[in-house]
């Protein structure tokens, strides 16, 4: 009992997160609940609460979507996936994890400390940014920060930056979560943990809807870069 009030407790925590920004919910959930779940519980049991907080916020901000970004940024993650795989076989994770984490904080610091007119980019722009994401999370499961920042880098409203990510995030959370489910890893254990979850989720979407509010434009694409740094730093950190 008192682990699943941890558990629900990490839960609240990260599901603020995600319902303040769209996305960050395995920032805070992947490292804390390894603490308390196997690894092969806990990234299936985090892939369908993130699944369902980012389903949750697509259709409340359906109307925010850019449809086309999404689309083309799906296109390219795909094929991003395949060769991610692919480095993930050939290429220590370790250097991979080390190059990714200096570039996202190198990017996002001078993102932060110069700050450059936001602009919509083209399709090319949105394509790499896609194939980036897929290559990642084929790679180290950690596909966010690509999309992440070419969302703050848009001119784009803050609720079009946060419904855009979690549309983007409910696709490739379903294709996650099917091949979880297909592999036996969404076991039972997993899915009474879910339930269990559930009500903590609930609430701590709701207190970072409440919280979303009070941000403004800017705010939100500057939470947005510091959250990636933080991941950038956290992932320098694990590999030295």
């Amino acid at each position: 009992m008192q682990d699943i009030l941890l558990i629900c407790t990490i839960v609240v925590a990260a599901s603020f997160l995600q319902g303040l920004t769209g996305f960050g919910f395995a920032l805070i959930a992947l490292p804390l609940l390894g603490f308390l779940l196997d690894i092969k519980t806990s990234v299936p049991l985090m892939t369908l609460l993130a699944l369902f907080i980012s389903l949750t916020l697509s259709l409340q901000m359906r109307l925010d979507i850019r449809l086309k970004n999404v689309s083309t940024l799906m296109i390219a993650t795909i094929p991003g996936i395949m060769l991610g795989t692919y480095v993930l076989k050939h290429v220590p994770s370790e250097i991979l994890s080390l190059g990714i984490g200096i570039l996202m904080v190198a990017f996002t610091f001078y993102q932060l400390t110069v700050k450059p007119i936001p602009r919509n980019s083209g399709r090319i722009i949105t394509s790499i940014a896609g194939f980036t994401s897929g290559v990642l999370g084929g790679s180290l499961g950690a596909g966010g920060p690509p999309v992440i920042v070419y969302s703050a880098i848009q001119s784009w409203t803050k609720n079009q930056a946060k419904a855009t990510l979690a549309a983007y995030f409910t696709i490739s959370g379903v294709l996650v979560a099917g091949m979880h489910a297909y592999s036996g890893l969404t076991t039972l254990c997993v899915l009474k943990l879910f339930m269990y979850a559930l009500p903590a989720l609930a609430l701590g979407v709701w207190l970072g809807a409440q919280a979303y509010t009070r941000l403004s434009d800017h705010g939100y694409k500057r939470l947005a870069f510091i959250l990636v740094f933080m991941l950038g730093c956290m992932m320098i950190y694990r590999t030295i």
